[in-house]
């Protein structure tokens, strides 16, 4: 299927498949990964483009992380759905400057947009937030 098409993903599996490739790492940074995304959650979106946005995400987040664990969950409100990383790491702010606008072009290509809540010196949530395809 063309990278142009939009489909129905199980954004709960398609977290699992993108976190299995991060696991050696946050091992390595002793963290952990927990996927409480929504089970029954599909979302219309560009894999390519999505799997892009939220690999950046993921990684940026275990980068910057260390004997922590990281929640990714989901919020579906109307027509939006909210994918937030939690626990991302006080460091993740000094992660983010480096290529981070080109995967906000990503989110934005997606009709999305990113933002970054940072508490203090305890946690940083970073939320991407996508309009659901018809």
């Amino acid at each position: 299927m063309p990278s142009t098409m939009h489909s129905q993903i199980s954004l709960h599996h398609f977290v699992d498949e993108l976190t299995l490739g991060l696991l050696p790492l946050a091992v390595s940074r002793k963290s952990i990964i927990i996927n409480q995304i929504d089970r029954n959650l599909q979302v219309g979106s560009d894999e390519n483009m999505l799997a892009y946005v939220l690999w950046n995400l993921l990684d940026r987040a275990v980068n910057s992380t260390q004997n922590e664990c990281i929640h990714i969950e989901s919020v579906t409100e109307g027509d939006t759905t909210l994918i937030r990383v939690r626990n991302a790491g006080t460091y993740f702010y000094r992660t983010v400057c480096h290529g981070f606008r080109q995967v906000q072009y990503a989110a934005e290509k997606l009709g999305g947009t990113i933002s970054i809540d940072y508490t203090g010196n305890t946690s940083t949530t970073i939320a991407l937030t996508i309009r659901n395809a018809a």
